[in-house]
């Protein structure tokens, strides 16, 4: 279908209002028969409207969630399939093989044990499943990243779960998505898990949410396993995906599946018990939280709940002979742990560190080589983070709503929309598929009757 020509009618404010809900409450086609022009209404909406020239469709910036929950998954896209960079499998972590991904079974799976931390889990990832075309497409994943992941896991496993009062903190594991589920199956017997995945996939999406999907797949039966051994004190931790910000440059061949991560306020925060907050991000690459959060971790500052950040990459490797093995052998077995600093000695100071009731002894090496350390004498050679959450400008400034009592944010202005065409009637008849306005048939983005 050619370009054509567009005609501004209405602009209103910067942040524009999903309408599906709208249409729903205000809009039938007895009162724009009427004579109430369909511009004036779209204007009352709070949304920014195009006329088209020759016909009497307009063009409005949708919620790109919310046009996929209306229109289906894949909208725009429906001839094209979902691509994987790697790691597929057909068993997941337990050598199971999935019968069908049934989204019911896979939330209570994830939905965190501890009442008290229900409020925050957001199960809008897994609910994409509920969509059969989505379902058939997806795949489970285990790549040498996650791998990676869930082996650091588990030395940050090792420490927390040989100190008793970590439930005063807070785990926020900002990673990329399949890394946070791969470190959180790692933890799943000792912290309770609360994923914030607030988004779909989709064939074009610049977040490339489908594989934190097959992430979550591959680890649901070990995660339910291990859940069966958490106790009430454990700590928590919010698994967020770092790319949810990815940019978003072409609408030739991006769909902004982009999303804001959902916090909960200082006030919630303590009422749990909370007194410190550990960032965790991947590397000494990142010195600061990313941009949607940064008005929360600063008001936790600010409310007295300290604010530290871990890099996952100060658990290093170490590969060690198993017991009764080290004075020799011709061929000793080898496993891998991970340690704080890099060696069990240093392995220690994490409480010093992270503000930890120090134990009069560690067992360090797991099943494969396990010992008993007394604390060492003298402090490691390396510090954590200098680190403190800092106001500063972002598009995301001011977005919470709901004050204390709720977690929600606001979409800055084209951030996780999408251009659509929408008729005289309310019915969307085309979605975006370049820069140039144009709009396609067959896959390239008309749907409806």
């Amino acid at each position: 279908m050619g370009n054509k020509k567009q005609t501004k009618q209405a602009s209103t404010t910067s942040e524009q209002a999903p309408v599906a809900d709208w249409f729903g409450h205000h809009i039938s086609r007895r009162t724009v028969g009427k004579g109430m022009a369909w511009t004036a209404i779209l204007s009352m909406a709070g949304v920014t409207i195009y006329k088209f020239s020759g016909d009497d469709d307009s063009e409005i910036n949708y919620d790109s969630l919310e046009l996929q929950k209306k229109e289906g998954w894949n909208v725009g896209s429906n001839n094209r399939s979902l691509l994987y960079a790697g790691g597929l499998t057909s068993l997941d972590s337990r050598q199971k093989a999935w019968v069908a991904f049934d989204p019911n079974y896979l939330i209570s799976i994830y939905q965190p044990g501890d009442a008290a931390w229900q409020p925050f889990f957001v199960p809008t990832l897994l609910q994409s499943l509920s969509q059969p075309t989505l379902n058939s497409q997806i795949r489970q994943i285990m790549t040498p990243a996650m791998s990676n992941a869930y082996g650091r896991g588990e030395g940050l496993r090792n420490l927390l779960s040989q100190t008793w009062n970590t439930r005063q903190t807070l785990i926020v594991a900002d990673l990329p998505g399949p890394d946070a589920v791969a470190l959180g199956a790692s933890m799943a017997d000792t912290v309770h898990l609360v994923p914030v995945f607030d988004n779909w996939p989709h064939p074009l999406g610049v977040v490339r949410s489908h594989e934190t999907l097959g992430a979550m797949i591959y680890f649901a039966n070990e995660i339910e396993e291990k859940k069966s051994a958490l106790k009430d004190e454990s700590p928590v931790m919010l698994m967020l995906d770092s790319s949810r910000l990815t940019p978003y440059t072409n609408e030739d061949s991006q769909f902004d599946n982009r999303y804001l991560a959902k916090l909960p306020p200082s006030a919630q925060l303590k009422e749990r018990g909370i007194n410190q907050v550990i960032y965790l991000v991947r590397d000494q690459f990142q010195t600061r939280e990313l941009d949607d959060i940064n008005d929360d971790l600063v008001a936790w500052q600010k409310n007295g709940i300290d604010v530290r950040m871990l890099r996952l990459s100060d658990f290093k490797p170490v590969d060690e002979p198993e017991e009764g093995q080290r004075a020799g052998g011709s061929s000793p077995v080898v496993h891998r742990h991970y340690y704080y600093g890099g060696s069990p000695l240093s392995h220690w100071w994490f409480y010093s560190h992270y503000a930890y009731q120090t134990p009069r002894s560690v067992v360090v090496g797991g099943s494969g080589a396990p010992r008993t350390l007394s604390r060492p004498a003298s402090a490691p050679a390396f510090q954590p983070p200098s680190y403190r959450p800092v106001t500063r400008p972002t598009i995301f400034n001011a977005s919470r709503i709901g004050g204390t009592s709720g977690v929600g944010k606001t979409k800055p202005s084209g951030f996780g929309r999408t251009s659509v065409r929408v008729s005289s009637s309310g019915r969307i008849t085309g979605t975006r598929i370049g820069r140039s306005g144009s709009y396609g048939r067959s896959g390239g983005g008309w749907f409806g009757g």
